[in-house]
């Protein structure tokens, strides 16, 4: 079995529903109102057996310009047009907007079937095919076969069929080894089964009993059984027509154009970017996007890269969305076919680059990997999310990333998660981390440094923290920065003042000295001195890392010599009494309860002393030295 679908395309009543009948005995119209009417609304489904023996699927598309959407559907899961043109009308509006729609979704082969011939004499049959020739030419049916029948008399049936057979023979099957996708055109209920969805296998294939997952609603579900042309299967592969019975989902917990896929492999998006194909430009109203069987309303920004059209589309619903995956654009108001594309980039990350896209549109599938990983910038990108956007590669991914990092091209920076960054990024983030402490030590001199914290959050637009340790080591390694504690400095850098702060410096060193233990406040000092409190308090942590000061709390600081000699005081005490209160502190210091609290505070957190209910013990045998 050839895993090819023919699909018809044409003008309404044309008779491309009557043809199907006629070369399959399928009935596509399955409708009461399709038949009441004598017109296709909906998507129609059969199979036939050519004269080789090949088993191919068959799509009925409507041809009226009312159900556009529902032959778009149609469409993308077409391998093989049957373009059906009535030999009584010609070739009309519809039929050259579905010609032009085969062709933006890369369908490569037709074959024309001249219909209705018995209603028509020789003359103007001849007519109607030099009519269809010349309409033909430009198109990718250039060299299609053209066969005159007709459904009622089944004159011309047996030559169709022949001619469809060789046709198929040289159709490029879908690719299997890939992630396979099922874009959904319908879902219904069989009794005692349950959720039946059907489509095209876009790619890859589908097995018994694997874990799926609806997108974009996020339903999870097994496949319980496959049926391919009505035949129970194991397996189905890209280009069949697949019927999905799916465990645990309602009829209502799916949509056409909704998407089947493995479990946990693709993300969702609403933006796109893309090589496009315009038969005209888009005005302000907006457009419908359709893509596999979805219809999504959304806006376009164009843009020319080394000459050729490409866009990024922003959508109101999300998608599901591989790198080389064709679609058609339209207009919202009036409604007519704008053109079509391909997606480059499921997941753009950053502004549209012509650079990425140049890499994205190249011929080198390594180069295309390449765009991806300069897209993603400093958040870098993991091995999951290269598959899912080069869904249809397979191992062949494996092996370009293995070459693309034994190079530097890539950088792997998080094995655990697999995710890469590009090279020039890694460069570039070791010129910014060493800019940025430059930039600190200017700012802020008598500082030893800035934290990491401070230095990673003041990257523009941020960075992975397992990418900013992995640059940071590299540069401390190398000696370009030093770490001492929590703080990150410029190699050969220390901690000075600014001369214009010396004399502040030394009088707030004085004040405190002199006050003994009731020492000045910030504020206090700040008052004083005529300083901005900001300042004081950078110079009070200067004078607290050179040693002269020690922290009691944010608002008190006392000399080195009297913290010694506070310490001293209070093993003292607690070694003569076994313990000391809040008003024996005010004694032995000869302070108010507005020092002698934050002392003994102090002295708790640095594990001088033991809190017991009030009182306050040595916390060693003989407490802290």
């Amino acid at each position: 079995m050839k895993r090819v679908v023919i699909g018809t395309a044409g003008h309404v009543d044309h008779g491309k529903t009557s043809l199907i009948k006629a070369i399959t005995g399928i009935d596509c119209d399955r409708l009461k109102e399709e038949k009441e009417r004598g017109l296709t609304i909906e998507l129609g489904f059969a199979s036939m057996v050519l004269p080789s023996g090949e088993r191919v699927g068959v799509i009925d598309v409507p041809g009226h310009v009312r159900f556009i959407r529902h032959m778009l559907s149609g469409a993308s899961g077409i391998d093989l047009a049957l373009l059906v043109i009535a030999a009584d009308e010609g070739v009309m509006p519809q039929t050259r907007e579905h010609v032009q729609i085969c062709e933006l979704l890369g369908i490569e082969r037709g074959v024309v079937a001249l219909t209705k011939k018995d209603l028509v004499d020789e003359d103007l049959l001849e007519l109607a095919a030099g009519d269809v020739k010349d309409f033909i030419a430009g198109t990718f049916l250039k060299d299609a076969p053209i066969v005159a029948v007709s459904a009622t008399t089944r004159e011309g049936l047996d030559e169709l069929l022949a001619v469809l057979d060789a046709q198929v023979a040289l159709v490029r099957e879908r690719q299997v080894t890939g992630i396979p996708v099922l874009p959904v055109d319908r879902v219904f209920s069989i009794k005692g089964f349950g959720t039946v969805v059907t489509g095209t296998l876009a790619r890859g294939a589908f097995t018994h009993d694997m874990e799926v997952e609806v997108l974009p609603a996020g339903r999870t579900s097994k496949i319980r059984t496959i049926q391919v042309h009505d035949m129970d299967v194991e397996t189905a592969q890209a280009g069949m027509r697949t019927a999905v019975n799916l465990q645990g989902l309602a009829t209502g917990d799916i949509d056409r154009g909704e998407w089947v896929v493995p479990a946990g492999v693709f993300e969702t998006t609403r933006l796109l970017d893309a090589r496009l194909t315009l038969l005209r430009r888009p005005g302000r109203g907006g457009i419908r996007l359709y893509l596999g069987t979805a219809e999504v309303l959304g806006g376009i920004s164009l843009y020319t890269v080394d000459s050729r059209a490409a866009g990024r589309i922003r959508l109101k619903t999300p998608v599901v969305a591989s790198y080389g995956d064709r679609f058609i654009l339209r207009s919202v108001s009036p409604s007519v076919t704008l053109g079509g594309g391909v997606v480059l980039n499921p997941h753009p990350a950053r502004r549209f680059s012509e650079e990425v896209i140049r890499d994205l549109m190249h011929d080198d599938p390594a180069l295309r990997i390449v765009g991806l990983a300069k897209d993603a910038g400093l958040h870098g990108i993991s091995r999951r999310r290269i598959d899912a956007v080069f869904a249809d590669a397979g191992q062949k991914t494996e092996k370009l990333i293995a070459g693309l990092l034994s190079s530097g091209e890539l950088v792997r920076f998080d094995a655990a998660n697999d995710l890469m960054v590009h090279g020039m990024y890694l460069e570039r983030l070791k010129e910014v981390l060493l800019c940025g402490v430059k930039q600190y030590h200017e700012k802020n001199p008598s500082s030893p440094g800035i934290s990491r914290e401070h230095l990673r959050s003041s990257i523009q637009g941020g960075v992975d923290p397992k990418l900013f340790h992995r640059v940071l080591q590299d540069l401390i390694r190398k000696g370009d920065l030093s770490e001492s504690g929590p703080t990150i400095a410029a190699k050969g850098f220390s901690a000075s003042m600014a001369s214009d702060h010396t004399d502040s410096l030394e009088a707030i060193a004085r004040a405190i000295e002199a006050a003994a233990f009731a020492p000045p406040r910030v504020a206090e000092l700040a008052e004083q001195l005529r300083l901005p409190q900001r300042k004081v308090m950078e110079i009070l942590a200067f004078l607290c890392r050179e040693g002269r000061l020690v922290r009691i709390n944010d608002e008190l600081y006392l000399s080195g010599e009297h913290e010694r000699a506070l310490r001293e005081r209070v093993r003292e005490f607690i070694e003569q009494n076994q313990a000391l209160g809040p008003a024996d502190m005010k004694t032995i210091v000869g302070a108010t309860r507005k020092y002698a609290i934050p002392f003994l505070e102090y002295l708790d957190r640095i594990h001088f002393t033991i809190r017991v209910g009030d009182a306050r013990k040595l916390a060693t045998a003989r407490g802290s030295s």
